[in-house]
């Protein structure tokens, strides 16, 4: 048999009796989708409406150190190249036919897991990295007219919260993103490994 089957085919066969509902199968992987679709575009307006604050932050503020500036583009920076490869997903989370077959849609939901895999594994760390060199660069105009304490609290602060953002919160989320897709992905290579062995 073909690994090419169509699910609609194979729910009209009589004897498919003891094969997983794959309707409801199909619609649970597309509400994953829809979901992972208008998380990644809210996502994109945020992170659009944090680099225009920045914009005008640095448009409007007297910036007497280069370091101010520098700061400024290496937060920008972070995070439009952070959306220029996150939501090159979108096209895919928007192609999506359920009609077609369970192949497709698997390899289809195998590419978004890649993509993931590779944003989770390498932008994340370049977004971070350039976020906390921008943050730092950025404040320290702001930082040279504090106090030795005031610096040290402001400092501590910051970065405490980017390393908990980057040590707890992070890993978390991958977790909680991936779990849903992983999920069914396995699920519909179960089915797939049904229909090939019928």
């Amino acid at each position: 048999m073909s690994a090419e089957v169509d699910f609609k085919a194979l729910w009209n066969k009589e004897e498919a009796k003891d094969m997983p509902d794959t309707k409801e199968l199909l619609k649970k992987a597309d509400r994953l989708r829809k979901i992972t679709r208008f998380k990644l575009i809210a996502q994109t307006l945020v992170l659009l409406a944090t680099v225009v604050v920045l914009l005008f932050v640095g448009f409007r503020i007297d910036h007497e150190q280069v370091t101010t500036m520098i700061g400024l583009v290496l937060m920008i920076i972070a995070i439009v190249s952070y959306l220029v490869v996150a939501n090159q997903i979108l096209p895919m989370l928007f192609k999506s036919n359920v009609e077609g077959t369970s192949q497709e849609y698997l390899n289809q939901l195998i590419r978004i897991k890649r993509k993931n895999e590779f944003i989770n594994k390498v932008m994340i760390n370049v977004y971070f990295s350039l976020l906390s060199l921008g943050l730092l660069f950025y404040s320290l105009q702001f930082v040279a007219r504090m106090s030795t304490a005031w610096a040290t609290f402001y400092y501590v602060m910051v970065f405490g919260w980017m390393a908990f953002s980057w040590f707890v919160s992070r890993p978390r989320g991958i977790k909680r993103k991936q779990k849903p897709l992983n999920d069914m992905i396995e699920r519909l290579e179960a089915v797939n490994k049904q229909l090939r062995e019928q």
